[in-house]
């Protein structure tokens, strides 16, 4: 690639570790079954309602419909509801608890820091583009010490979420270059390699995990590290 002046990044699965949530949410299903007096089936199934909900949005070709806050919500709803819990207030509390410990829970893969550092000392200007609740995401931030970014564009601040053309236009504009010169790396294949595509970003899939392919990066990664030669 040439004439790069800017990378920009999705922050969970990318930067930050994402192996971490079903833990979070039996934390926060335990602390609401402990509330309501309810057992272990409670939170076995809130882990697995919850998982299924990230699994089914996380390549669903209607994520830039799919809001943030309100169908987790629902999810607490609906698993409460299922164990005679109907409190108004119940699904909102253990949604924001999640939230509360996710954010806390936070982990950089092991290269995080040291490719943002490169790319730095190259003269790159970079980025986070992320999908989530403000609270959420600059909480994760937060945790790991993640600074420095010249934007953050975080879905819940702007009223648009990837894979929609105008999240990836807000971080043109903040870093001040156009879609030719960015890069934007991420692992979701829709949320970040269709949509960084569509907007007429350099598009990077990193594959850590071995998925098949169902998109069509520009280039695919296994490890950050090997964004560099490309930039």
């Amino acid at each position: 690639m040439s004439g790069v002046r800017a990378v920009c990044f999705d922050l969970d699965g990318t930067l930050l570790r994402d192996d971490h949530v079903d833990d979070v949410v039996r934390e926060a299903a335990d602390e609401a079954a402990s509330r309501f007096g309810l057992g272990t089936r409670f939170v076995d199934d809130a882990v697995h309602a919850l998982h299924a909900y990230w699994f089914g949005v996380g390549e669903s070709p209607l994520l830039s419909t799919v809001p943030t806050d309100g169908l987790p919500v629902d999810v607490w709803r609906a698993v409460l509801a299922a164990h005679g819990i109907t409190e108004p207030d119940a699904a909102t509390a253990a949604y924001r608890r999640q939230i509360q410990l996710e954010a806390r829970a936070a982990r950089l893969h092991d290269e995080s820091l040291e490719v943002l550092v490169a790319a730095r000392q190259r003269g790159l200007r970079t980025a986070v583009i992320t999908n989530g609740p403000s609270e959420l995401q600059r909480g994760k931030l937060a945790t790991v010490g993640l600074d420095g970014f010249d934007a953050v564009i975080v879905s819940g601040e702007v009223g648009h979420r990837k894979p929609e053309p105008e999240i990836f236009a807000l971080a043109l504009a903040a870093l001040r270059v156009d879609a030719g010169e960015a890069v934007h790396v991420g692992d979701n294949q829709i949320a970040d390699v269709a949509g960084a595509r569509a907007a007429g970003l350099t598009a990077v899939w990193i594959n850590r995990n071995g998925a098949a392919a169902a998109s069509d990066p520009h280039h695919t990664v296994t490890d950050l590290r090997e964004l560099l030669p490309l930039l």
